[in-house]
Parts: structure tokens; sequence; C-alpha cells
């Protein structure tokens, strides 16, 4: 038996290169053939709408081709910071969807979370499976199939830690004494907000990464414990048998990309990694556990191709991410969804960890419980919840990560050996 990839995207640009109207022109063409074709269905389908470019993107074009009202989910949450329905209802509005909305309370989702490690069968801390599996709950009391905007950020260059990656080399042509005698200071110092990306949590995660080369410090961005943090979290015996470079996997990725282009090969292994093994696999364990089944035009090969053969400009052109799709789709939706900042699917974690859910990880990562484990150091992660709890840093990232990760042991370690050893004392 032999194993090879039989396919793959490849970055480099087509010759001749299109004009920018012919390839916003081309890449329109091709998204509405994508919706299209995801429209067909023998059962009731809807699209979910966030508000946001791609989720607008997929509804206004699934509004042109189809001939009934086109259905679409979106949910509020009470807490504003994390709440986008208004701009939902907007493009509902704007496209004359058939639109519904379930309001909820974070503190509703909260009481979810115990639930996780049994939905998931790896450990898996991206908050965001939660509001993902409560919208699909939703949806699926209405349809059985809905089309999603998954997929746009990595192909057009949608995140900001693209952006921030230029940032990063400009910052690192400070002095070092600078950085680290006034810059990181002045950080440390910043009031610790808990809202949704606050100045101080994106200048804290800013100056954490850009220490580090452009694959580790993109991962550390998106990530929970850097290399360094990973040294005080882990307890020697695990140290001395893990693999020393954690990100070697996305490193192979990144020289594997046939493009020279920092950004583009960013965006290859983002494709590869987070969308492959964080936003798709959440998105298919939180729908399916409702029986949902979820369609990502945006993945389309054609579209894939298609933009990933553009020039690396034409997806982020100075400040402006995801470019050519702004422009090609600028006439199908509501202005404001071209300008809007990226927001993300949040939910209120770093209350959670002070309040709702502070008896459960304190539960869970009790220090008896993690010493029996072996393999987190316990007065390191009891410091973490101590200044989480105090306000004196945002660690809702670290301990969510710990907390899922017991949830999951939990699941699937300890309770299948608590029934071993009953069976066995039984026998």
């Amino acid at each position: 038996m032999s194993t090879r990839c039989y396919w793959s995207l490849s970055y480099k640009t087509k010759q001749p290169i299109p004009s920018e109207a012919e390839a916003a022109d081309e890449l329109q063409k091709l998204l509405a053939d994508a919706v299209r074709m995801r429209l067909v269905s023998d059962v009731p389908l809807g699209v979910l709408l966030s508000g946001g470019i791609d989720s607008s993107t997929v509804a206004a074009l699934a509004v042109r081709a189809s001939s009934e009202p086109v259905k679409t989910f979106s949910i509020s949450f009470a807490e504003s910071s994390f709440d986008e329905s208004y701009y939902a209802r907007a493009v509902a509005k704007f496209l004359g969807t058939d639109h519904h909305e379930e309001r909820l309370s974070a503190n509703l989702a909260a009481n979810l979370v115990g639930d996780i490690g049994s939905w998931m069968d790896e450990p898996f801390s991206d908050p965001s499976l939660v509001p993902t599996y409560l919208l699909s709950r939703f949806t699926r009391k209405h349809v059985t199939v809905a089309l999603g905007g998954d997929g746009g950020d990595e192909l057009f260059a949608g995140y900001p830690t693209y952006l921030g990656q230029r940032w990063a080399r400009l910052y690192a042509r400070v002095p070092a004494i600078v950085r680290r005698g006034l810059v990181e200071p002045m950080v440390g110092l910043l009031p610790v907000k808990t809202k949704n990306l606050s100045f101080d949590y994106k200048a804290t995660r800013f100056v954490a990464g850009a220490r580090y080369d452009p694959v580790a410090r993109h991962h550390v961005w998106f990530g929970s414990f850097t290399p360094d943090q990973q040294q005080h979290l882990l307890t020697p015996d695990v140290l001395r048998s893990t693999d020393d470079d954690i990100y070697r996997h996305a490193r192979s990725m990144w020289d594997e990309c046939d493009s020279t282009n920092d950004v583009e090969r960013m965006q290859s292994v983002d494709t590869r990694l987070y969308l492959a093994e964080d936003i798709l696999t959440k998105v298919d364990r939180a729908s399916m556990s409702v029986s949902l089944e979820v369609r990502a035009p945006f993945l389309d090969p054609r579209v894939a191709e298609f933009a990933a053969g553009l020039p690396a400009d034409y997806k982020l052109r100075g400040g402006n991410t995801k470019y050519i799709l702004k422009r090609a789709i600028k006439d199908v939706v509501p202005r404001f969804v071209t300008r809007r900042g990226k927001k993300g699917f949040g939910v209120p974690v770093a209350e959670w960890l002070k309040e709702k859910l502070r008896p459960l990880a304190r539960d869970l990562l009790s220090p008896d419980r993690v010493r029996r484990a072996g393999v987190f150091n316990p007065e390191y992660v009891t410091r973490l919840q101590d200044e989480h709890e105090r306000g004196s840093a945002n660690h809702r990232k670290l301990l969510w990560t710990l907390l899922m990760f017991e949830l999951w042991h939990e699941s699937f370690i300890e309770t299948p050996k608590r029934i071993e050893t009953s069976v066995g004392q039984e026998r």
C-alpha cells in the first residue's frame, strides 16, 4: 500500500492575471453556481446568517438562485459585545428572507459546557462550539439542511492575524530594549477587560506572539499556551517525552506550499489545519449532534482553486482583508457588510470562568486531580485560576483549553476505566 496526496491547492498566480474587475466578476459567477448546486435538496433547507460577509454572501446568492423564499437563521445573546443579531436582521431585511432568530442568555449556554466532553471523541478547545451547537439546534427545528459561510476567511485572507504578521515584522524593527523594557510592560499594565476581543486582550496576545517566527507566532495568536507557557504547564516527565517543536506539522505545511508569499503560505496552513481540524470539525460535531446537515459553498473546489490562484494583493490589499470578495459581492449585499470588521462567533468564557463555570473548573482542575493525572503542573494551573478570578489577567483561553481537556478525559478515559473496574469486580 502507498499513501499519496491526490489534490492540493496551488497558489501560483495564473497567467494571464485577470484584472480586478474580471476577477470579481468571475468570482461572483463561481460562488453563485456553488450556492445554486448546494440548494438542491429534497428536504427543507435554509442559510445560517450571522450578518458577516461570508454568510451574507451565501444568503444573497441563495435568494437570487431560489424560486421560493429563503429561510435564514441566527441566534442572539443578551451580552452586547457578543451579539451580532442586529446585522443579521439588517441583512435578512435587505434580502427579503424568511428570517428566524432565537434570543439566548449566555448563562443558558454555559449550562451546556459540562456536556461538551461527551460530544467530542478528541480534546477540542474552540469555545465557539457552544454557540454553533445552539444555532444548529435552533435551525434544526425548522429545516434539515443549511448552508454556511465556512472557508471564506482562509481562502480570501479574512483573519486579522494575516495583517498582524505585517505589524509583527514592523514591531521586530523596534530595538529589543524598547520592546521588552517599555512596550511589553505598558501592555501588561492595561486594565483587564472581559468583553469580546477587547483591546487589552488583543495587545497582550500580539506581544506574546511577536517574539516567535511566523508559523509559531500565528498559532500563538490563534491558540492558547505559548511554547514558554507550556514549559510551566507540563510536568517534567511529559516534557521529556514530548516533541520539543509542537509546530512541526504546521511548519511542514508551510514548506509544502508553492507560494513564496508569507500570507498565502499561512492561508495554506490554515486551510489544511485550522479549517479542517477546527472549524469544520466544530460545525460537523455540533450540527450532526442534532441531525442537521451543513453545506459550505465557499469550499467548492472551483472557488478554492480560483481564489488560491489570484495574486496575494487581491486578497489582502493594504489593511483591507478579503479585498476581491468584497468587490465581487458589493452589489448583492448591504453596504455595511463589506465595511464591518471581523467579530467572530464568541461566548463570554472569561466571565463564565469567574462565575457560572467556577465550581466545575475548580473541581476538574483541582490540585489533587491534576496531580493524579500527572500531565499538568498543579501549582501553575491553580495560579492561572487565581489570577483570572482576581482580574489581574485574562486567562480565558488557557483555562478553557484545560477545562475542555479534563471534560474529554472524564468522558473517554476516566469513566470507561471506572466501568471496566466495576465489571471486573463483579466478575
